[in-house]
């Protein structure tokens, strides 16, 4: 209005005059419409329901229109508010009299009592009930989006304090990486201190030892010095005393031109104490009165001609007996050689049973039942060692009984085989190096064809009878490693034995149908096979072959890691004792593998063996927290298993997805055993036979598989199970 715009508030009756003149009563049913309006609508009490959700501010310039009339209605309370807030822009003027304002003819053109905001909040009326519930839905509308609003806030709300915990878990389980590395590291650096100190400790003890031995060495060199000098000095005294006593009194010396003067008749005076008169008078022979000196010639006896000889000089040297050192080593190999035909003809299988060589005198060959084995045996003695060195006895002595063992194998006669073979292995523990290499090419097919009558039918979970109660395959095995460990000295003779080893031979004993002792043994004998470019047996100058030989071998050894084998010819699985020290065998033969670049290479690249490795882990680790019986054994089952399979990832380029996926569940179990290790704690009940270095070497291996967001999701997966 353009007198309220200008601070006026009177009209004049020019003012009126100018008004059309329908504008009276447009007024007129505009005031009468109004009134109508007002009426209709009960007044609320002031608890009503619909007042009390509704204030001033909320209704700001609405308009409510009464749809049965079709004229809009102005509420007074709408207008009261549109009033003071125009009030509050400009200052309140009473006015003089009801529509006297000047500026009507502004209103008549914007429209009759049309407020300027009037669009801003419209609320179709159809009674008067009907306003208050569409205010009213308007309002539960508007609470239903700011409802829905803090409702999505507060899902924002519960996401970021997840994540934040979720941040706070992953910082937890760095913290306590970073804090057991530097607790492993101090435990490293203390145990380090303490070797050294006790290795420091234990080389001034031994040097003070090796000290004190050389001092009291050369005490006893210089007292057995003196006495030797004293024994010396002894025996010459002693031989002069009895050169002096058997000594032949000496002859007077006879000149051959004599003056019929003795010696004792001379006066020899010395020229001192001669007087002159003395030495003036000439010494002559006192003669008798008419008697004439006698000549040599007109003596009746021709002269005796004297040999004049040297005489022996005074200072000679006894005469030693001199010893020749060849004599004394013949001497010695003979006394070695009876020892031992004494040691092997008082043989005896055990401590009730007759000797052997009285035991083989029961017994002969079907083809020649007249001769025992006894008087064979005596009748090859006396000839044993003649035509070779004396050396070479016992090599003749194994191979007599050799051929005796193959006669009787050949002529299916096997009662006897059992006092050969224990014979053979006391001959072989009394000199195993001086024997083993020079019998192999005789003893080693005959010992494996024997082995095979039992061997086989038990490979093929059938009786062994009747070969069994004559013989006895782990006799065989260990005749047979014994005679490895005698060739291990040179590796010309280890090759040769591992050349006369069939495959065949030792893929039968691996099985899990044979005992378990004899499954132990030959883990032992594959033991003397690591070589640097083989293992196991040593196929003939054929590379693919000796690859195939190898690759079966590890499959028949890695076998039980994973499965619990039955026992044989039965239904019951191995004793959980007797499963762990085969695992631990098996172990330390794999390790002992490692030493072997080949050997090691064939582990690596076989495609089971790293899987069931992982696989043992898993089992053992479950074990191991179920503390059930062999506790210990399988914390070092664990130990060794890790540092295995570390020598395996950290040489070798390996495909860890390829090898795991061998077993089921590859991958999570090599995750969970590599984090569970990681984590262990020596000093806790379940996890203390666990060796130190086992948590590094899984951390590390740990590292290798993972990325760091997978790291993040194993913290968070082992915080997780240690809070449940």
């Amino acid at each position: 209005m353009a007198g309220y715009a200008h601070g006026e508030n009177n009209f004049s009756d020019d003012d009126l005059d100018a008004l059309p003149p329908n504008t009276l009563a447009e007024l007129e049913n505009t005031a009468i419409q109004f009134t109508q309006a007002t009426q209709a609508r009960p007044k609320a009490p002031p608890s009503s329901d619909y007042g009390d959700d509704f204030g001033d501010e909320d209704l700001d310039d609405a308009v409510v229109i009464d749809e049965e009339r079709s004229a809009p209605a102005i509420v007074p309370a709408l207008r009261q508010n549109n009033l003071g807030q125009a009030s509050q822009r400009e200052p309140f003027q009473p006015q003089q009299r009801y529509g006297s304002s000047p500026n009507w003819g502004s209103q008549q053109r914007r429209g009759p009592l049309q407020q300027p905001n009037r669009d801003r909040f419209r609320v179709p009326v159809s009674s008067p009930r009907n306003g208050p519930i569409a205010v009213r839905q308007a309002n539960q509308s508007a609470g239903t989006d700011e409802a829905a609003a803090l409702r999505k806030q507060l899902e924002e709300m519960r996401r970021e304090l997840a994540a934040l915990k979720q941040d706070n878990h992953i910082k937890t389980g760095e913290i306590a990486i970073v804090r057991s590395k530097l607790e492993k590291q101090a435990k490293q650096q203390e145990l380090e201190r303490d070797t050294l100190l006790k290795n420091s400790e234990e080389q001034l003890a031994k040097h003070r030892k090796e000290l004190e031995a050389a001092r009291i060495a050369a005490n006893a060199a210089a007292t057995e010095r003196d006495f030797v000098k004293q024994d010396l000095l002894e025996a010459e005294r002693a031989r002069k005393l009895n050169k002096a006593a058997v000594t032949t009194p000496k002859k007077k010396k006879a000149h051959p031109h004599r003056d019929g003067f003795d010696d004792g008749e001379l006066a020899i005076l010395s020229p001192s104490k001669a007087s002159p008169s003395k030495l003036s008078k000439p010494t002559s022979t006192p003669t008798k009165a008419g008697k004439r000196k006698r000549k040599t010639v007109d003596s009746p006896i021709a002269p005796l001609e004297v040999i004049h000889t040297e005489e022996p000089s005074e200072r000679h040297e006894e005469k030693v007996p001199v010893f020749d050192e060849a004599i004394i080593a013949r001497l010695g190999i003979q006394d070695d050689r009876f020892d031992f035909l004494g040691a092997m003809l008082d043989h005896r299988p055990h401590q009730y049973h007759l000797r052997t060589i009285e035991a083989l005198g029961n017994h002969a060959l079907p083809s020649a039942p007249e001769e025992s084995f006894e008087s064979i045996i005596l009748g090859k003695i006396p000839e044993l060692g003649l035509r070779k060195p004396a050396t070479d006895l016992p090599i003749e002595f194994c191979e007599l009984f050799i051929s005796l063992w193959t006669k009787c194998f050949e002529e299916k006669y096997y009662t006897p085989i059992y006092l050969f073979i224990d014979m053979l292995t006391f001959a072989l523990e009394l000199k195993t190096l001086a024997i083993a290499p020079h019998i192999i090419d005789t003893l080693v097919p005959i010992a494996q064809r024997t082995a095979d009558l039992v061997a086989i039918p038990r490979f093929n979970t059938e009786s062994p009878e009747p070969y069994d109660k004559d013989i006895d395959v782990s006799s065989c095995l260990a005749l047979l490693h014994l005679s490895a460990l005698g060739c291990m000295g040179e590796t010309q003779h280890i090759t040769r034995f591992w050349r006369l080893i069939r495959w065949d031979f030792v893929l039968l004993t691996l099985s899990t149908n044979q005992p378990t002792s004899d499954f132990e043994m030959m883990l032992k004998i594959l033991s003397t096979s690591v070589l640097r470019d083989t293992f196991g047996t040593i196929a003939p100058d054929d590379v693919n072959t000796q690859r195939e030989y190898t690759k079966y071998i590890i499959d028949r050894l890695t076998y039980p890691l994973f499965e619990i084998p039955y026992m044989p010819t039965s239904m019951e699985k191995v004793p959980p004792d007797v499963l762990l020290h085969l695992r631990l065998e098996i172990l330390h033969l794999l390790l002992g593998m490692t030493r072997s670049p080949y050997a090691s290479l064939a582990l690596a690249t076989h495609p089971n063996a790293v899987g069931r490795l992982v696989s043992l882990m898993s089992d053992e680790l479950d074990v191991l927290y179920d503390y059930r019986a062999g506790h210990e054994s399988s914390a070092l089952i664990l130990s060794l298993s890790t540092r295995l399979l570390y020598h395996l990832v950290t040489t070798h380029e390996l495909d860890m997805q390829a090898k795991l996926a061998a077993v089921h569940g590859g991958s999570q179990k090599y995750l969970l055993v590599l984090a569970r290790l990681n984590f262990a704690e020596d000093d806790l009940l379940l996890e203390s036979g666990i060796d130190v270095d086992v948590q590094g070497l899984a951390l590390e291996m740990l590292n290798m598989k993972v990325t760091p967001e997978e790291v993040d999701e194993v913290n968070g997966a082992f915080f997780g199970s240690l809070r449940e």
